[in-house]
């Protein structure tokens, strides 16, 4: 990483907004910070479209689920990870 995660100075460009949170992006540093009510992440870009591919992939299969009209633990579409 050649730069610190936020610099006193950035300014955040709003990317997306709805009420769980937000999401914006510092054009001088590089940083998207993820806003979730108490929890703030700050992500390089490369780390950001790995959450949000992860974070789709999730939702497809919920939404696979939720068409099957199956429960979660029975659909297999979601494994138990414990």
């Amino acid at each position: 990483m050649e730069h610190p995660l936020a610099l006193p100075d950035c300014q955040h460009a709003m990317l997306a907004h709805s009420p769980v949170g937000h999401v914006s992006v510092c054009a001088d540093c590089s940083v998207v910070h993820l806003s979730l009510n108490c929890v703030s992440v700050r992500l390089e870009v490369g780390a950001f479209m790995a959450l949000a591919a992860m974070l789709a992939q999730a939702q497809k299969q919920l939404h696979g689920a939720q068409l099957q009209e199956s429960p979660l633990h029975t659909s297999g579409h979601v494994r138990p990870i414990h």
